[in-house]
């Protein structure tokens, strides 16, 4: 089981509640973003731990890190669109705007391996990777600078969490269904099973963490967390940062013969 941690570099209190789900709980990597303000923070605390670390890239918060046109309507006073915006303009497509991601992309991947040579993974920030413009951008430029492995967030629509992102949950799952040849394609690696959507907004206490973690299938699984810890940290990530660091999760994990480990650690990967 991969545990990661998404959102270091957010906040303060993200990037204290996933040192110390790392350090004293089960999470087993990060997602870094990149280019926000907390980003060295997070990064300074991940290596004084040797936390793993993949890319959390971002589309849909906060500055690009690339000065693309105007006109083209990626962003809006200088910020990303938020998810149901970026979402409406990806439909209108365009040679323009794919160029403009293209090198948005580009750009955080390479800022990201000037903090690390080897990157654990890749994710993006609202899944925003499952749409196919995006996706294809994403899988050639992740082959070409050696990310190892992708997240794939399909999971059972029936499981363990609240029906508030069941829409969400079947609209990715649709969405990964129709990207799973061109992922095959690429050669880039991802997981066996994915666990997490419908365990956010607080639903994710130590309860329901072991129900789940029992749960899990053979193979591998990435399981997605959002722990936060002190001042200013949301209700739903102090729930999880309790939840990660409670004794009951590692006995669980013992007792069913489950390996805590990374994406590169998971294939072998140099």
């Amino acid at each position: 089981m991969i545990v990661v941690a998404d959102d270091l570099g957010a906040s303060k209190a993200v990037n204290r509640g996933i040192i110390s789900s790392f350090a004293d709980g089960i999470v087993s990597s990060a997602s870094l973003l990149v280019g926000m303000p907390y980003t060295d923070d997070g990064v300074k605390r991940a290596k004084d731990i040797d936390l793993p670390l993949g890319l959390h890239l971002r589309l849909t918060e906060g500055p690009p890190l690339t000065k693309g046109p105007s006109d083209v309507g990626l962003c809006d006073a200088g910020e990303f669109l938020p998810p149901t915006r970026l979402i409406r303009r990806l439909m209108k497509g365009g040679s323009r705007l794919a160029h403009v991601i293209q090198a948005e992309i580009r750009a955080q991947m390479n800022k990201f391996l000037t903090i690390t040579s080897k990157p654990d993974h890749i994710n993006t920030h609202h899944h925003i990777h499952i749409h196919p413009l995006v996706l294809k951008l994403l899988l050639n430029e992740a082959k070409d600078l050696d990310f190892p492995a992708l997240r794939w967030p399909m999971e059972p629509f029936f499981g363990f969490g609240g029906i508030k992102r069941n829409s969400e949950v079947m609209a990715l799952n649709i969405l990964a269904h129709f990207g799973k040849k061109p992922l095959r394609d690429s050669g880039i690696m991802t997981s066996d099973h994915f666990r997490g959507l419908r365990l956010m907004d607080g639903k994710l206490n130590s309860k329901i963490l072991c129900e789940t973690i029992m749960k899990i299938p053979e193979g591998v699984t990435e399981l997605m967390v959002h722990p936060a810890y002190g001042n200013n940290a949301a209700p739903a990530g102090e729930i999880e940062a309790k939840a990660l660091c409670h004794y009951s999760a590692k006995d669980v994990i013992i007792d069913n013969n489950i390996s805590l480990t990374s994406f590169r650690d998971a294939y072998n990967i140099q």
